[in-house]
């Protein structure tokens, strides 16, 4: 993901838990999504991830495919079977039809390959809210 302006998303900010391992990509993220989002917490590894969403409730949680601990696709299994209603947003270095479809079917909302212009991440969560206020009407 490359580093820009901040990114815009929506009137109502949003509630977000970043977990990757790497702590420039954490910080990058933080900075990105500073000015339209509230980010609530950050993890370093799977189980932090975990124990983070289960705690906070974000509205949407950025996960990093590789992490320590458990990867991604097991976060992704285990937030959706305990609380089906947070998105999930896979972020990874793997742009891969595979992989993208590894993450859907664990309960991924959305897949952004992190060299994605971070306008991919903007419409993503756009999107995301755009569905979330549809199905609440």
């Amino acid at each position: 993901m490359q580093i820009g302006a901040a990114v815009t998303v929506d009137p109502r900010r949003l509630r977000v838990v970043i977990a990757d391992d790497h702590p420039q990509v954490r910080t990058a993220f933080e900075r990105l999504l500073q000015s339209s989002c509230d980010v609530v917490a950050t993890a370093a590894n799977g189980q932090e991830a975990v124990e983070a969403i289960l705690r906070m409730k974000p509205d949407v949680a950025i996960v990093d495919l590789m992490m320590p601990d458990i990867d991604g696709l097991e976060v992704c299994r285990r937030v959706k079977r305990l609380l089906p209603g947070t998105h999930i947003v896979v972020v990874t270095a793997f742009d891969d039809a595979l992989v993208q479809t590894a993450a859907i079917e664990a309960g991924a909302s959305a897949f952004v390959p992190k060299h994605a212009a971070p306008s991919a991440l903007a419409a993503t969560l756009r999107r995301i809210v755009a569905e979330a206020d549809a199905r609440a009407q």
